[in-house]
């Protein structure tokens, strides 16, 4: 089964079609590896990992239960939920000692690695990378992963050695980290993998920069802010603040503090749990920045963030270290937002200060309730337009994708010269036809591979698209897919169940937090809001058997 040329509903219908042939014939081996098949297919279902894993345990499926555990760890990863990841990696880990599955046991020590960088075992983390890295630098590997082309394990490999320069910036082992991202370098210029020459910019910036070449740090971190592979919004908000703390070794504090501004409201627009070291030295900045202003309020903003960032970060640590290296700034921090408070309080009139504090705090009260309200509305209008745009282009069968009202169109001007009326026809026939039969569902498109497709160049092509859909290349791939995922979406109740991760792999992202920031950029509402008003829209009871799209959309224009 191919998961990238097969739509995943059917993939489902055919996978349960093969279990019930599995358990009339008894064979319970292939009852798990037909699940752990749809689990994958599914981007990590954790109902399903569930059933996996009761199932072989009961039934003493050694090799299945270890690749359930195996699955629902790397679920948890990309959900984020390291702790529990860590946990069940290394549940799996042991386990493979009874199982013998040499390649899984490495899989699984890359994994550990990995969780324990993530979650502040840096060290212990080190070792088990180092020790993945062994296997294919003695070419051990051929020996461990035998199905494996070279390409794989040179992937694989840059994956390890980048997670090992990353362990050694956040210790600040700093001429380790620059051997270990040169190597990872050599490998995506020799190989053209823009991922890899992209995250080597962020990282060798950085790295640069904690090495106090500032000029040389900032234009690599430069290039890497404005080049246009996707970038979510917290990788930003550590190079804005590695480019802040640049600009503060040069002593630019108005170019600095700009940039420590951006690292701030790109982390809070992230709203993830990287707690990035630098985040600390953006808060102290900008806590310094509005003392000289003496603007009280926001010295007490950033009091409160430097306290909740120790708390976090603390709390995480304490489990590895007792929290020694950071809790013990949080009695301080709390000391000196206590003294602010009390500054403001002199400030007031002893007759007035009850009175003005409660005014205050009633004020406060109302106004976030009154923009809860007002953006509850919002959200709700946005939904609302959105469905209407949706049921049209349905009803109409426009296929072009559907756009916030707020969005601003962009006009690029290409020195290319005016394509011939017979070119622009070819690739317009091309490009209906990529449309028509969903081509963009598919990973990895490049410019390249649809001009080839198409049957043109890339520069025609790349014109073309420019001139006639007024965006570029990326953007148009992606708004095809959100297009694509919203039609999904409102016409199919399973695809409603599907994880952010599973949705985002069914329309071609090969990354969920890539997905989401397009589908709020188009929509103006993330993927569970709109799923879950969608959910709230009471369906008719009586279903005709010719119910189809249109018919759906009606009935919830009737119930909205």
């Amino acid at each position: 089964m191919n998961n990238s040329s097969l739509d995943s509903l059917v993939l489902e219908l055919q996978g349960k079609e093969l279990i019930k042939r599995a358990t009339l014939s008894e064979n319970k081996s292939d009852v798990a590896k037909i699940y752990l098949t749809l689990d994958n297919a599914r981007g990590g279902d954790y109902d399903i990992l569930y059933y996996i894993l009761e199932y072989t345990r009961a039934n003493e499926l050694d090799d299945n239960y270890e690749a359930a555990l195996l699955q629902k760890a790397i679920a948890l990863y990309y959900d984020e939920r390291i702790e529990e990841a860590l946990a069940v990696a290394e549940e799996a880990y042991e386990f493979s000692n009874k199982t013998q599955n040499i390649s899984n046991k490495w899989v699984l020590k890359n994994l550990i690695g990995t969780l324990q960088v993530d979650y502040g075992n840096v060290s212990t983390g080190l070792k088990n990378l180092k020790e993945v890295e062994s296997i294919f630098t003695t070419g051990k590997v051929k020996n461990i992963h035998i199905y494996n082309s070279d390409s794989q394990n040179k992937n694989i490999l840059a994956s390890v050695r980048y997670s090992i320069a990353s362990s050694y910036f956040d210790i600040d082992s700093l001429d380790a980290a620059s051997d270990y991202i040169e190597k990872v370098k050599i490998y995506a210029d020799t190989d053209n993998d823009k991922e890899y020459q992209n995250t080597y910019l962020g990282l060798k910036g950085a790295i640069l920069i904690k090495q106090k070449k500032y000029l040389e740090g900032l234009d690599v971190t430069n290039q890497y802010i404005s080049n246009e592979y996707e970038k979510g919004d917290d990788e930003l908000s550590h190079s804005y603040a590695m480019q802040g703390i640049a600009y503060e070794g040069l002593n630019l504090d108005e170019k600095a503090t700009t940039s420590f501004l951006n690292a701030d409201s790109l982390f809070v627009a992230a709203g993830s749990d990287y707690h990035y070291d630098e985040l600390k030295h953006t808060f102290k900045y900008l806590l310094n920045h509005y003392k000289i202003e003496r603007n009280t309020y926001k010295q007490i903003e950033y009091l409160n963030k430097l306290i909740a960032y120790e708390e976090t970060v603390g709390s995480l640590k304490e489990s590895v270290t007792n929290g020694v290296a950071s809790m013990y700034t949080i009695p301080e921090l709390t000391a000196e937002k206590e003294l602010l408070l009390n500054k403001l309080e002199k400030e007031k009139t002893i007759s007035n200060a009850g009175i003005i504090l409660f005014i205050i705090l009633s004020c406060v009260g109302v106004i976030v309730a009154i923009f809860q309200y007002r953006k509850r509305l919002i959200y709700k209008k946005r939904f609302d337009n959105l469905k209407i745009k949706l049921e049209e282009r349905i009803k109409n069968e426009v296929s072009s994708p559907v756009k916030d009202s707020s969005a601003t169109e962009k006009i690029i001007k290409n020195p290319v010269p005016i394509l011939k009326a017979t070119q622009s026809d070819k690739i317009k026939t091309g490009l209906k036809n990529f449309e028509d039969t969903l081509l963009f569902t598919e990973e990895n498109i490049t410019l390249k591979s649809l001009a080839l497709q198409v049957g043109t160049n890339s520069t025609y092509l790349s014109k073309y698209i420019n001139d006639e859909k007024s965006e570029n290349f990326s953007v148009y791939i992606n708004d095809l897919r959100i297009n694509h995922v919203l039609k999904l979406l409102y016409s199919s109740q399973k695809i409603r169940t599907y994880t952010v991760s599973a949705l985002a792999k069914e329309v071609g992202f090969s990354n969920p937090k890539s997905f989401s920031n397009h589908f709020k950029r188009i929509t103006g509402l993330s993927v569970t809001y709109f799923i879950k008003n969608l959910e709230e829209i009471k369906e008719s009871p009586s279903k005709e058997k010719d119910d189809n799209v249109i018919d759906f959309l009606e009935r919830i224009n009737k119930t909205g």
